[in-house]
């Protein structure tokens, strides 16, 4: 007797073209689209995680135009530190209480009905930051800074969530890669 047969499981002889019953259903094309859905926002994530040091220098002209604009004096170097700081940082205060609610949302809500209004969060706080510079406002900057963090707290744990749902058990590990994979992509881009 063979080894796998002496535990109980039994003998299966496979002819070339057919599947093992445990690899259950295969990719299809459903897969493959809410897959590279979910893992998009991975990938938003990831970019918003770099890109925020490239445009240091015209976000800090931006603030010290702003400032000057507002009280007719250049900003001094203390306050420019601090409102530039606040602005890197804010981003990982939003993301940290984010994360903490991805329970409670995804089961209010759903997984990928979180994932859709999640988005929401993406769109006010791009616009926020695009808008910034128009608006005479590092307020905008750093709140946009703010709800991009608090979005992709959501996404750190709604996206590995969802893809861990809809993949077929075989292939849950491989699929569940993507989310980190699509997160430092999007860090390379940023840089």
């Amino acid at each position: 007797m063979q080894g796998a047969h002496q535990q109980g499981a039994p003998l299966v002889s496979l002819q070339e073209d057919e599947v093992p019953p445990q690899a259950g259903p295969g990719i299809t094309s459903t897969l493959v689209l809410s897959v590279f859905t979910a893992v998009l926002g991975s990938l938003q994530c990831g970019y918003n995680i770099g890109v925020i040091n490239a445009p240091q220098k015209i976000i800090e002209q931006n603030y010290n135009a702003t400032w000057l604009a507002r009280h007719n004096a250049s900003i001094d170097l203390a306050t420019l530190t601090t409102l530039w700081s606040l602005s890197v940082a804010i981003f990982s205060i939003g993301g940290m209480i984010s994360s903490f609610l991805v329970g409670v949302v995804s089961e209010w809500l759903g997984r990928k009905r979180a994932m859709i209004i999640n988005n929401a969060l993406a769109f006010l706080g791009g616009a926020l930051m695009g808008l910034a510079k128009l608006g005479c406002s590092y307020e905008m900057m750093i709140l946009g800074r703010f709800l991009i963090g608090a979005y992709s707290g959501l996404v750190s744990g709604l996206v590995p969530m969802y893809v861990g749902e809809i993949s077929p058990t075989h292939l849950r590990g491989a699929l569940g890669t993507l989310h980190q994979l699509a997160l430092v992509i999007g860090i390379l881009i940023a840089q």
